[in-house]
């Protein structure tokens, strides 16, 4: 019987699955002590019929028992083949839901070790969101203070402009004066 493996199910959903399927092992396993103790009383009713037909006289009336041991002898027979199927069938079942618990088992230790890993990457990212955050905020910071710098220095260099203003204004007029002294 192919077993189904539900990948997308949770720990808790697992283990339930897992109770489950323990506990339809130990049903199987009590069938198959129940068979077993079935085939050992079959196996002592054939030997006591056989043991009977051996010990029976030929007469027409022990010819009578002894078809009808026979019958049931085949009967018992049949129940026996029919129970060894049976045991053999519960056998099988049960190596298959051993081999379903055990892959159930490792794919929930596969999903303990995947939630480990994917909280460790969490945390990683957390660090380096806060530590981009902080960055970003030294950055704010640093633009901010280069702003005043630059209306500082802007400033300062509107100032320098107009003492030069001033001065090429100065010098020119010195310069207008010195030519019309000289004429």
């Amino acid at each position: 019987m192919p077993t189904i493996l539900a990948l997308n199910v949770t720990p808790c959903e697992k283990i339930y699955g897992d109770e489950i399927m323990l506990a339809e092992l130990q049903h199987l396993q009590t069938l198959i002590s129940r068979l077993t103790e079935q085939l050992q009383t079959k196996q002592l009713e054939n030997q006591q019929l056989q043991e009977q037909l051996a010990a029976s006289t030929s007469s027409p009336e022990d010819e009578q028992a002894r078809q009808a041991l026979l019958q049931q002898l085949e009967f018992l027979q049949n129940q026996h083949n029919q129970n060894e199927q049976d045991k053999l069938d519960l056998a099988n079942r049960h190596a298959e839901l051993e081999l379903a618990h055990e892959q159930l088992h490792n794919d929930h230790h596969a999903l303990i070790q995947q939630q480990s890993n994917t909280e460790q990457r969490i945390n990683t990212l957390e660090q380096e969101k806060l530590r981009l955050e902080n960055e970003s905020l030294q950055y704010v910071e640093t633009q901010s203070q280069l702003e005043v710098e630059r209306d500082a220095l802007v400033r300062k260099n509107d100032f320098a402009k107009q003492k030069v203003e001033a001065i090429i204004h100065r010098l020119s007029m010195l310069g207008q004066t010195a030519s019309d002294s000289s004429h």
